[in-house]
């Protein structure tokens, strides 16, 4: 998977953390799968706390893990939420949310 932040919104609103999520079909085919990796990416956000911060950002599922067609539900859940928790954690992004936060700060937005 594979993030990327977005523009920063106008400093006249205020904003909460926005999360956009791309599953292609050529990489997931079953809608089940797609849907999976959406609803988990979505928990892993809010639980990262960056849903609370002024930040939009682009996941991507590049390509199919190779652990995934084999894997049975449970597994593909938790490797997905492994992923997913390990990219939300990374040093970059959470630098990134906290500039973000720090100038939404100084332009004086709630």
């Amino acid at each position: 998977m594979h993030w990327k932040p977005l523009p920063a919104p106008d400093a006249g609103t205020a904003c909460a953390g926005v999360l956009f999520l791309a599953v292609p079909k050529r990489q997931l085919v079953r809608a089940v799968d797609r849907n999976l990796v959406r609803r988990i990416a979505r928990e892993a956000w809010r639980a990262a706390g960056l849903s609370r911060q002024p930040l939009a950002v682009l996941v991507k599922l590049r390509r199919r893990p190779d652990w995934f067609a084999e894997a049975g539900v449970r597994r593909r859940r938790k490797g997905v939420r492994e992923e997913l928790d390990a990219l939300f954690a990374d040093p970059g992004l959470q630098r990134t949310a906290r500039q973000r936060n720090s100038d939404t700060l100084r332009r004086g937005t709630p």
